[in-house]
């Protein structure tokens, strides 16, 4: 492929995907109704400047103590008197501001009264980010430029596109396939190019993601999940936005867009294994890539499938510290739906993660068989150097 329509082909990548966030973001945002959400106030950041004094404080009404810490920051809005409020029956040991700390001051009448609402972290963010985006380009080199565009533009899908979506009240489980399609095209198309190895592996990512969506819906109703995992969706179930979000669903999302890179990752280290094996040029039948492909994929499974395990683990760590302190017995704990649910998304994941394996070795066999590699120059009749377990033998 000439380096021209290479081009053409990515920009024509990047020219979608923006259109779709774009159009998807005004399609869905304008159906968004939150008059009836909480929140709201005004929220500012600024930077502490004198710290008055502290002092114990009690609230009747709410039947607890605490400490008052009164100070000035400076904002956009100019210098401010603030409150920093701690329950003095809270263990946490909450830092108390000084001068020079910035924070997030929160404010519920126009101004007139803040309090303190956290410290601005948003620096040490923006540095742990641009670190991260250093590091890309340094050991990737273009490469690495690409992967970062993939990168906001899949932020743009799930934060442009999906959520709005899912607060419009659009069909939750289209808008996840649509996501996770726009995902993997822009990713491998603008991260790797195009070529039969990206096909290869786009078509087989979507395949172990397909198998997931398939697993997942069957799970849901088989294990009775009701989408009430933990506070955060009791939350969302409260929403005064016109409708009630189908909570379920955003369960099934949450297992299809978490496992998306990880099975992304391995039909990608997948696709170039046989690609590479391809440009060696030791001719192979179909089932020899597909074999190659097992073998390639028993190793990457281990590490693979353990990765996506504990990361799912690790989101409700302290879910299963909590019911674990509390002294659940162990039938009681496997079943409360925060801990069934983190179990099937491994598992389920894992799962598709596994089979996404033989679909992109059968795929990419398919894609990468020339049968003119068997064809002896001179004679234009088949030789066939047969090829089994990385050996060449002639016939």
């Amino acid at each position: 492929m000439s380096e021209i329509k290479r081009r053409t082909i990515y920009i024509t990548a990047l020219i979608v995907a923006l259109a779709y966030i774009i159009v998807g973001n005004r399609l869905n945002y304008q159906h968004i109704h939150l008059e009836g959400a909480t929140g709201g106030g005004v929220t500012v950041s600024g930077k502490v400047t004198e710290v008055k004094n502290s002092q114990l404080y009690s609230a009747a009404e709410y039947l607890h103590e605490g400490e008052e810490t009164v100070f000035e920051a400076k904002t956009k809005n100019g210098i401010v008197t603030a409150g920093q409020y701690s329950d003095v029956y809270d263990q946490v040991d909450y830092k108390t501001v000084e001068v020079g700390d910035r924070v997030v001051l929160t404010s519920y009448d126009d101004g007139d009264t803040w309090t303190f609402a956290g410290y601005d972290r948003s620096f040490v963010l923006a540095a742990a980010v641009l670190l991260f985006f250093a590091c890309l380009i340094v050991f990737g080199g273009i490469k690495g430029v690409n992967t970062i565009l993939a990168l906001l533009l899949t932020g743009g899908f799930v934060f442009g596109v999906f959520l709005p979506a899912v607060l419009a009240g659009k069909n939750i489980y289209f808008w996840t396939f649509m996501t996770c399609v726009m995902s993997i095209a822009t990713t491998m198309v603008i991260v790797h190019g195009v070529s039969k190895k990206t096909l290869g592996a786009i078509i087989g990512c979507i395949s172990g993601l397909g198998l997931c969506a398939v697993l997942m819906g069957i799970m849901i109703n088989a294990a009775s999940l009701s989408g009430m995992v933990d506070e955060c969706y009791y939350y969302l179930s409260i929403l005064d936005i016109g409708f009630t979000i189908d909570l379920r669903a955003v369960v099934f999302a949450g297992v299809l867009i978490g496992a998306l890179g990880a099975v992304m990752d391995v039909s990608i280290s997948i696709a170039t294994s046989l690609w590479e094996i391809k440009e060696k040029g030791v001719p192979m039948e179909v089932s020899d890539y597909f074999r190659s492909c097992l073998n390639i994929g028993r190793d990457i499974m281990g590490t693979m499938t353990n990765t996506l395990i504990l990361a799912y683990i690790g989101t409700c760590l302290a879910e299963v510290l909590l019911l674990y302190a509390n002294n659940y017995n162990l039938l009681e704990l496997v079943n409360r739906e925060v801990v069934v649910v983190q179990i099937i998304q491994s598992l389920i994941g894992s799962t598709g993660l596994l089979f996404t394996i033989p679909f992109t070795g059968l795929v990419c066999g398919l894609l990468f068989y020339d049968k003119y590699a068997f064809m002896d120059e001179e004679t234009d009749e088949e030789f066939m150097p047969y090829v089994k377990n990385g050996e060449k033998k002639d016939v």
